[in-house]
């Protein structure tokens, strides 16, 4: 059974931000060390998200792939949820949407900052 907690207190992951402009050789290093990288426009706002995935087909298929802008190669349409919702309600999105991560907006009243990431890894942290 999952804590009744929400997502802002449950999330573990560090938001990793890139601008559209960066390239993959400039996240190189945050996607070595981290599953995903958020970008994010000059306001914070949510703009796609660029995996290891993404970023191991470029680098298999391309010999140009540090050049790459991460705009080109990020997905777009990603699922995200607003920071105020349950951890069972995050969990209960990412299972029905066959996914590990969601991203976190915010603020509370709304909005589409990238705020946080939340993965199925904190779902089990969070299990009593």
């Amino acid at each position: 059974m999952l804590r009744k907690i929400s997502i802002a207190n449950a999330s573990t992951h560090s938001l990793i931000k890139a601008w559209p402009d960066d390239t993959l050789g400039d996240i190189y290093e945050k996607l070595c060390k981290n599953n995903s990288v958020v970008v994010v426009d000059t306001t914070g706002h949510f703009q796609g998200i660029i995996s290891r995935k993404d970023a191991v087909k470029a680098i298999l298929t391309r010999s140009d792939w540090k050049d790459i802008p991460v705009s080109e190669i990020m997905t777009r349409e990603v699922l995200y949820i607003p920071n105020h919702v349950s951890l069972a309600e995050a969990a209960e999105t990412m299972l029905q949407a066959d996914i590990h991560q969601l991203v976190v907006v915010g603020p509370p009243e709304g909005g589409s900052v990238a705020i946080g990431i939340i993965t199925l890894q904190d779902v089990l942290k969070n299990t009593v």
